[in-house]
């Protein structure tokens, strides 16, 4: 997998990753075409990978967001506690995918970081017909969460728009096609439209400078981890 990656890298010239960067920096979204960060290959083996991994129900968010989706959990970053995969070896080696070299590499130049980030949490989400997910705040659910980075994995569906709202009143709206890559800051706040057909896949994960607990305090006995 890191050969692949190494082979397809050299499209991410310096020229295409500083474009990147500028848009990101810009609109605080950017969409990376297929084939650039992830080959066929990797998406195939995520795909293989995932069947392993237990699939959950989430219909309520970190901070009390509504959400109708399908999740398998790859890491997770629960309040008080560092990030950790979950047990079984598929986490471990879709990690391992996420985090070779040459992927890191180009992340860290379209974040405009000096230092690799890492990657806090990471889950599978699967959203048939009539899913969807609320507006809601990626750091509400850890505060050192930076950037998001989606992968698309499905084909053929329809909806499932993907809504940035950077103000109250303006919004980006996104449909990456299968293999692209939606990096977006964690910082502003977003949501899925409902899939009126089809089935919307992807893996979501979320990057910070900090590695430790997440710092992240509970308020109120019946607020979800």
């Amino acid at each position: 997998m890191a050969r692949a990656m190494k082979d397809k890298s050299c499209l991410l010239s310096e020229e295409v990753l500083t474009k990147y960067r500028i848009e990101l920096l810009v609109k605080g979204s950017v969409v990376i075409a297929p084939q650039m960060l992830f080959t066929q290959d990797d998406i195939a083996r995520i795909d293989q990978l995932q069947a392993e991994i237990p699939e959950e129900e989430v219909r309520e968010g970190d901070a009390g967001d509504l959400h109708s989706v399908f999740v398998q959990r790859v890491r997770v970053d629960p309040p008080g506690h560092a990030p950790s995969n979950v047990s079984g070896t598929a986490s471990g080696q879709i990690m391992e995918l996420l985090e070779s070299r040459d992927r890191s590499f180009a992340l860290r130049k379209i974040f405009g970081a000096s230092a690799d980030y890492v990657v806090r949490r990471c889950q599978m989400h699967r959203m048939p017909p009539g899913s969807f997910i609320g507006i809601h705040l990626d750091a509400a659910s850890d505060p050192d969460f930076e950037y998001s980075v989606i992968v698309q994995l499905a084909r053929d569906f329809d909806g499932g728009e993907f809504v940035v709202h950077p103000t109250g009143y303006e919004q980006h709206v996104f449909r990456p096609p299968f293999g692209a890559v939606l990096v977006t800051t964690c910082k502003v706040r977003h949501e899925v439209k409902p899939v009126s057909s089809g089935e919307r896949r992807s893996l979501v994960y979320f990057c910070s400078k900090r590695s430790g607990v997440n710092r992240r305090i509970i308020e109120g006995s019946n607020a979800r981890p």
